[in-house]
Formats: C-alpha cells, structure tokens, sequence
C-alpha cells in the first residue's frame, strides 16, 4: 500500500518533466480528460489551459453505470465547450468537435458561435467538424465563418451542407482535405479545390458525392486541373455517377506529376464507367508510388487493349493493394500491372472467394504472368 510520502513522491516527478513533454502528453488526451489532470497538484491545475490542440466528442446519452463504474458518466455538451473556451490561456492550433448523437436543433445555434469565436479569436491550422447523428441522418449547414479561417492547413469535415459564401478567398495554406457524407454540388466542390492552390491530401469518401441538382456535373479534366500539386487522393463511392469523362482516356492532357497514392474504394469502380476512370488516372499519373483498389464483379475491364495503353509505364509504383470478387477480369487488371511497374516489390490480393482451387488457380497464373520487376512478392489474404 502506498503512503501519503510515495504519492508526494511521484507527484514531484511529474511536476520535473520538461514543459514540451507535458504538453506532449497533454495534447493526447481528449480535453475532457486533460482538464482532469488539474486534481494532480497546485502546478497541474492550469497546465491544461495552455495547450494547442482541443479535441471533444458530445453525446446526449448518459453511460448507464455498469459493475466497475459506481455511477454513470455524463458525456461532454456544447456548453462545457463553451467553458473549457472561457478558461483557455493561450492559441489554439488545433480543434476537433464531434457531435455524436447529439443534433438537436437548438444546439445549431451555440455551435455556430463556436466556430465563429474561434475565426476571431485563434489562428486555427488544423480543424476537424465531423456534425454525423445515428439517430437521424440530417446535413447541417457547414457555419460560413470556416471560410475565413485563413491559415488551415488541415481541414476534416463530415455530414455537413456545404456552400461557400460568395466573398469566399480561398485557403492558401490548405495541404490536407477530407470530405465525407457531404452534401455539395460539383460547382461548390470546384471552387473549393480551385481555391487551394497547395493542396497535396485530398479525400472524397461517401456512399456518393450527394448531387440533387440535375445534370450538376463535372468532367475528369475540370476534376483534375484543380489538383495540380496532389500527392495522396482517396475517393469512394459513386464517383462514375458525377464524373464524366472528357473522351476517351488516351487523350487526356492533364498529368498528376505529384500524385503518389491513390485510392479508389468502396464501390468507386463499378459499371462500364470505373475501368475507364481508373485507366484515366493509372496513365495521368507517372510517379504513382501506391495504389488501394476495391473493383466490384460488375467492373467491366474489357476495356484494356495493348495497343491502346501500350504507353501506360508506373515507373515508380512499389506497393498494390487490391480487393476483388471474382477471379477473371481483375486478374487480367494485376497481369496488366505487373507487366508495366519494373519497381513493384508487394502485390496484396483480398478476395471474397471460398474456393482453394479458384484461389489456387488465379495464384498460379499471376505467378506466372509477364513482370517487369523481378523481386516482386505476391500475398494473398
């Protein structure tokens, strides 16, 4: 058992670490439980006022009491934000609020001041707004006054209307954008990436991009020339729906010179569209390094032809993660890679199938198959 000496003791030695550990450390927790290490002694308790980076989660459920707990846990609300805000000693850099379960429409209002008082008051970088409600699914509209928040580099936003104000100047500093369960028009969402200039991260991740404006669509190349310096692009969902190819892949202008990730997942390759918009960016993209693919079995591939593609060479992709259904078409897509990537070291195939044999078969003829590289290794999961 320890004494009221042992934990005086080691009191102490935590009030010894260096100011940048404590901020460290304090800066991986959530702020609820960054704001509890104020019991440990007189020099934590305004500690966690001083750091850079907030992170809440609110919830309007109370956690039930169960054996270990004594009693329930109230989560945070809008208003503890509110006072955590209050108490704040110095910038914020980062901030992330997730509402979870917890939209009611009066608490539209309070979080809008929120966002509005951290444009004013904090030179916010990093910025994470995820509005997502299980109990019903509903957009807000993303507060206009994320738009002036001038120096993000790093913006995280999830089920939200999005529609930028008309005085909207761009975010010149934004290297990181992440989008998902959005409701946008492709008009908004161009102006937007047009306006990031410096943009190396993006990801569109959805069941769809949501589009409720007829014919509210935009061309491959329209897409493509507002990422001029990309490095790392996600997208998921029906992306055929809303992207129109500006003719036939061959003839594309454009070229992701940057582009060295790329991922096309949940049912982002289907119908007689996503071969065509792979192939598009598979030969746009000349220094792809990585590359995640999730093909569904009613991807028509047909569309790959020696002599139409003869100039497609990955000269720099090392590592393929691919997923698939069937055993055919797809195997014909990782022959057609293997034979133009002379630096692929890891091929992973993920499969739905239950037969050995088919797997055994598909396994023996990419074994086989032409490679360009020759210490390629292939996994199978």
């Amino acid at each position: 058992m320890k004494t009221r000496s042992m934990y005086k003791a080691e009191r102490m030695s935590l009030d010894r670490l260096p100011e940048p550990v404590l901020e460290t450390i304090l800066c991986c927790l959530p702020t609820e439980d960054a704001a509890r290490t104020s019991i440990l002694s007189r020099e934590w308790r305004y500690k966690w006022t001083t750091i850079p980076n907030l992170r809440f989660t609110l919830r309007n459920r109370t956690l039930e009491p169960t054996s270990d707990n004594s009693s329930a846990k109230k989560y945070m609300n809008i208003y503890d934000v509110y006072r955590v805000l209050l108490l704040r000693q110095g910038p914020i850099h980062e901030f992330t609020i997730v509402m979870d379960d917890y939209w009611q429409r009066y608490n539209y209002f309070e979080f809008y001041q929120i966002i509005l008082h951290l444009s004013r008051k904090h030179t916010i970088k990093k910025l994470t707004l995820d509005g997502h409600d299980d109990l019903e699914f509903i957009w807000y509209k993303l507060p206009e006054s994320v738009f002036t928040l001038h120096h993000l580099t790093d913006l995280c936003l999830s089920t939200f209307e999005i529609d930028h104000p008309s005085i909207f100047k761009g975010f010149g500093s934004l290297q990181r954008l992440d989008l998902s369960y959005v409701k946008i028009s492709t008009k908004t969402l161009l102006h937007l990436l047009s306006n990031c200039p410096s943009l190396k991260n993006l990801s569109l991740v959805s069941t769809h991009l949501n589009i409720w404006e007829p014919g509210d669509k935009c061309t491959m190349n329209e897409l493509l020339k507002c990422l001029p310096v990309i490095e790392d692009l996600t997208m998921s969902g029906d992306v055929s729906e809303w992207l129109v190819l500006d003719s036939v892949p061959q003839e594309l202008p454009i070229s992701l010179i940057h582009l060295k990730y790329l991922c096309l997942s949940q049912r982002c390759l289907v119908e007689r569209y996503g071969s065509s918009l792979l192939l598009c960016l598979l030969k746009c993209s000349p220094n792809l390094e990585r590359m995640y693919l999730e093909m569904e079995n009613d991807l028509e591939f047909s569309a790959v032809k020696d002599e139409e593609y003869s100039d497609v060479w990955l000269e720099r992709l090392n590592d393929l993660q691919i997923y698939f259904c069937t055993d055919s078409l797809e195997t014909e897509f990782v022959k057609f890679i293997l034979a133009r990537s002379p630096k692929l070291k890891k091929v992973t195939i993920l499969t739905h199938l239950v037969d050995w044999k088919r797997k055994s078969k598909m396994l023996k003829t990419l074994l086989r198959a032409p490679c360009a590289s020759e210490g390629v290794i292939i996994y199978h999961r």
